[in-house]
């Protein structure tokens, strides 16, 4: 078992010795931070069907050394995670002990019509059922999905989207997009469709977790319907908190920064800060890895998703100017409190370190990382997702 050397664990500044792990060593940690191990709710595992994103082992390899224990993996791969089989037979962990939650889809093949097999997959162990990014055009189909759901005791992620205008457009509406001559996403997208899940989970009773949110008055409907009472979360993207539209200008036509939905204005940036900071947003990698071809084409015509896994611990560290406690929070303490099980696990960081991103020295098999070059605060230096930590201070009450 190592032991790590005057280690000060969060929420504790006296340096003691702490056991963790199953190996024979000592580590010096001194001068670092022990925290509890991240939960990445939003992540596209790349496989199966498709091998030049990622396989298990370099997406296991990704979330250790950005800090990861616990991955949801989300649906929308090939074949599409939509029956019974498909969940018993993904993979629980993954080489270092990281351990694997499979979203079952909402709907079969994800193509938004008929319903998959919820019940069966949430007997088959699914973690939670999803659009895997997907907003369902239908309403009438969007309700069943939430009735069944929550019939069974499923959790259901959802994009939310208007999907006729989720289409428009590759970056934000804005005078950004006029500038630069491409076509614009609207706001407006996003705002519809929260609106529609909140009004349905109101008449069905379903328990939803939204994601990818972006935008300043997306933030808005999310907090006003938690006060309200509503079984709802959301989260966003932890690049989200330091990238705008703005950095198109930067870096035009950068197919690194080809997302969607796209990276919002400088106003719905500051928006999701203070979501998280107030605890109305959590975080979550929205690792995305996609292979050279897919990212080397023309901007549109390139597939949208950036890597995440590796650099978003110090990428959120820097949007938050610092603050661990608000980062243990949105990424470790309240996404571990929607996991089916209770999981420990711990990660050593440097919260003073300062590092440049490389995405080509990533453990990933994608080299897609939008956040590819900045220079960001706070380094992850071990993962230890076995190890069990009688957690202190902020964020102690979900780990």
């Amino acid at each position: 078992m190592p032991r790590l050397l005057e280690v000060t664990v969060f929420g504790e500044h006296a340096p003691r010795d702490v056991v963790v792990g199953a190996d024979d060593g000592t580590v010096d940690a001194r001068g670092l931070v022990l925290i509890p191990s991240l939960v990445d709710l939003g992540c596209d595992p790349g496989f199966p069907g498709f091998p030049a994103r990622e396989d298990l082992g370099s997406l296991s390899s990704a979330a250790l050394s950005g800090g990861f224990g616990d991955l949801v993996t989300h649906p929308l791969v090939d074949p599409v995670v939509d029956t019974p089989e498909h969940i018993a037979a993904a993979p629980r962990f993954g080489p270092g002990g990281v351990r694997l939650w499979p979203a079952g889809a909402v709907t079969r093949g994800l193509g938004g019509e008929e319903l998959a097999e919820i019940g069966l997959m949430g007997a088959a162990g699914a973690a939670a059922i999803s659009d895997g990014g997907r907003p369902i055009r239908d309403t009438v189909v969007l309700r069943n999905v939430l009735e069944y759901a929550r019939g069974f005791g499923l959790r259901v992620f959802l994009r939310a989207a208007d999907a006729d205008l989720d289409v428009l457009g590759v970056i934000h509406e804005s005078g950004v997009a006029a500038e630069l001559g491409m076509r614009g996403n609207p706001a407006a997208a996003e705002e519809i469709g929260i609106a529609r899940v909140v009004a349905l989970m109101r008449t069905t009773g379903a328990t939803v977790h939204l994601t990818r949110v972006g935008t300043a008055r997306g933030v808005e409907a999310v907090r006003a319907a938690r006060a309200e009472g509503l079984p709802l979360t959301a989260s966003t993207p932890a690049r989200n908190l330091l990238l705008d539209e703005t950095e198109h200008l930067l870096r035009p036509y950068d197919t690194r920064l080809r997302l969607h939905p796209p990276l919002r204005g400088p106003a719905d940036r500051l928006a999701l800060i203070a979501g998280v900071r107030d605890g109305t947003l959590l975080l979550t990698s929205d690792h995305s890895p996609r292979a050279p071809e897919e990212k080397d084409l023309e901007f549109e015509l390139s597939t949208p998703g950036s890597t995440g896994l590796e650099s978003a611990f110090s990428t959120a560290l820097t949007a938050l100017e610092g603050d661990l406690a608000a980062l243990v929070e949105a990424f470790c303490a309240a996404p571990r409190a929607l996991l089916p099980e209770r999981t420990g696990g711990c990660v050593l960081v440097d919260p003073n370190a300062f590092i440049v991103v490389d995405a080509a020295l990533h453990r990933s098999r994608a080299r897609n990382d939008a956040l590819d070059g900045h220079r960001l605060r706070g380094q992850v230096c071990a993962c230890f997702p076995a190890a069990s930590i009688p957690w202190v201070g902020p964020g102690a009450g979900g780990s």
